[in-house]
């Protein structure tokens, strides 16, 4: 249980924002830092246009610009110069407000994670498949947002032209990727067989729904349809040779996906903001995993004694099978929504948009062998999300196993949409893509976003939502025990304490997940040190942010009032989040809601 693309905060420096209003001159510090983060979006604009279409920015989708030592360069550089302007801004004499302190604390953070991505992580060097992938991603958004002529204000012309920024795209994908792979000047190990799998499904993609749709939509435009597919099948051509390499050298490649815990330590304080390191962050693992195996135990003698045994069986029911489970979990997360509303949750705003129910893509499905979910784009006019599920083969054969990845009856899919759904990720995340302040709007704290997305899920068992269903109440304890095991084994090979064969050996034992599953999970965490940490530090802030907030507002307190002010902050670091919570609670939570533009 994800989110699709929890590095939009990456993304967010890479890329421009659309219809930048003038420059003008700017006198207080927050005027200061807000035109800093313009100008530090708008720079970007045409160094990475993949970016753009990634956080729905318009005007950029047919673009590519290929990557080069230069453009390395001149991006540390500009890094480098926009963290001296944060330091001038934050020194130049003026008077900072709580707001305008952590703003800047918040424009150092996200440079600081720029530069330790390009200077310590390296994945740029290391990943072989980095720049196919990329590609893929990008034209993947742009099919899943192929405009509908009248819906959205698009028109026959909006999605022609569409087709023609994919097409555009996929013309210079080869070159881009070539371009790319001669910046991975030392190749790692696990950064190719991952990018191997993951490549082995992108032609699924390409030949099937993306090319279904063209043959579809450019049915009366023969010459666009013919470019589509010559510019594709180069692709695929480069595509190949690209696997094909992987394939001869992966072997010999070392493992470099490690970057020590002095520099994991680091990144836990600037980059994101925690006030942990990493023996903090694997004592907290401990603690959940501890507790979820001591609650699924307690659940276990109450089954004995029920002769209740867990699954579909013990109350939630089984899911339907082929088609009718996508409708399934549509009426689900309809569910979810109205049990919100009824228990006074949360507000839910009458503009939030809708989520579709997708498949995930094969060439995801390597890293991502669960649930996850894209947000609305954050610059795009639309307020639709996306759902993604992989069917399990059988329903039957994984209520059997109690699949962790695998939701497969009614109480097991509510919860994994109440983490990425309703009210976890989509609407969190739709909330704080409105946020006026645009430091504010940047911002993507993992930790906020699946701190709250985790949360969610036992306060739901302890509402009410599965009445006494014990297979539930199972699923929650033992996705405790997953976010536990994350947070060691995150830190255990960032470190480079463990070896991805050890990591593999702990998580089946300790998480219920398959082998295969367990190979897939600990390979996204490798490669992707810091982000696996995110459920069980970002609980932890969100109940000891709510334990003060009940002391300060005592008989006054409500969940609902605490939730408002809470998701009113955008998807921040609790380190900003807290303190200034804490300060506006004179304040009404409509009169925060309000100036969130929520």
């Amino acid at each position: 249980m994800t989110r699709f693309r929890p590095a939009l905060l990456a993304a967010l420096l890479s890329t421009a924002v659309f219809g930048a209003p003038p420059a003008q001159a700017a006198s207080t510090p927050h005027e200061l830092l807000t035109q800093l983060a313009q100008q530090m979006i708008d720079s970007m604009a045409q160094q990475d246009p993949m970016l753009a279409t990634t956080l729905g920015i318009e005007g950029h989708d047919g673009e590519l610009v290929n990557p080069s030592e230069a453009g390395r360069r001149q991006r540390i550089e500009r890094l480098r110069r926009w963290s001296h302007e944060v330091d001038a801004i934050e020194h130049g004499g003026g008077t900072l407000t709580l707001v305008d302190a952590d703003d800047a604390k918040l424009l150092r953070a996200q440079i600081d994670g720029q530069l330790e991505h390009l200077l310590v992580h390296e994945t740029d060097r290391k990943d072989y498949a980095g720049p196919a992938l990329a590609l893929t991603d990008a034209v993947f958004t742009q099919f899943l947002h192929l405009p509908i002529p009248g819906r959205d204000g698009a028109t026959p012309a909006t999605r022609a032209q569409a087709w023609a920024d994919i097409t555009a795209r996929l013309a210079g994908g080869p070159a881009y990727i070539e371009a790319g792979q001669k910046l991975v000047t030392h190749p790692g190990h696990l950064f190719g067989t991952v990018g191997a799998q993951q490549l082995q499904g992108v032609p699924d993609f390409l030949t099937g729904p993306l090319s279904e749709a063209a043959r579809t939509q450019l049915a009366d435009d023969p010459a666009a349809l013919q470019r589509f597919e010559v510019a594709r099948d180069a692709l695929l051509a480069t595509l190949a040779r690209s696997k094909a390499y992987i394939d001869a050298h992966a072997a010999s490649w070392p493992e470099n996906y490690a970057i020590g815990r002095k520099a994991y330590d680091e990144m836990l304080r600037r980059e994101k903001l925690l006030p942990f390191n990493g023996a903090d962050v694997e004592l907290i693992g401990r603690n959940l995993l501890a507790h979820g195996w001591a609650e699924e135990a307690w659940l276990h003698d109450l089954s004995v004694q029920r002769g209740e045994a867990f699954g579909a069986a013990s109350g939630g029911g089984m899911a339907p099978a082929g088609a009718a489970l996508v409708g399934y979990y549509r009426e689900r997360i309809d569910e979810l929504r109205r049990f919100v509303d009824a228990h006074q949750v949360i507000t839910i705003p009458a503009w939030l948009g809708a989520m579709e129910v997708v498949e995930t893509p094969k060439f995801l499905q390597p890293v991502s062998p669960g649930a996850s979910m894209n947000a609305p784009r954050l610059f795009a006019k639309s307020t639709t999300g996306y759902y993604f599920i992989t069917p399990p083969v059988s329903l039957e054969d994984a209520a059997k196993r109690l699949d962790m990845n695998e939701d497969f009856d009614h109480d097991r899919i509510m919860s994994t949409a109440a983490h990425e759904a309703m009210p976890g990720h989509f609407l969190q995340l739709s909330i704080a893509h409105r946020h006026p302040d645009l430091v504010r709007r940047l911002q993507d704290s993992d930790a906020f976003a699946e701190g709250w997305a985790f949360y969610g899920e036992e306060m739901f068992v302890r509402l009410g939502l599965f009445g006494d269903d014990l297979d539930a109440r199972v699923f929650t304890a033992r996705w405790e025990r997953v976010r536990g095991a994350r947070a060691i084994v995150d830190v255990k090979l960032a470190a480079g304490e463990w070896s991805v064969a050890q990591a593999v050996d702990f998580f089946v034992a300790q998480t219920g997940f398959t082998r295969e599953a367990s190979q897939a999970a600990i390979a996204n965490f490798a490669l992707r040190p810091g982000y696996a940490i995110a459920y069980s530090v970002g609980r932890l802030q969100l109940e000891l942010l709510l334990s003060q907030y009940l002391q300060h507002k005592g008989a006054e307190a409500s969940l609902r009032d605490f939730h408002d002010r809470l998701l009113s902050y955008g998807t921040t670091p609790f380190a900003i989040v807290g303190p200034e919570l804490l300060a506006d609670l004179d304040k009404p939570a409509s009169a925060v809601r309000a100036s969130a533009n929520y």
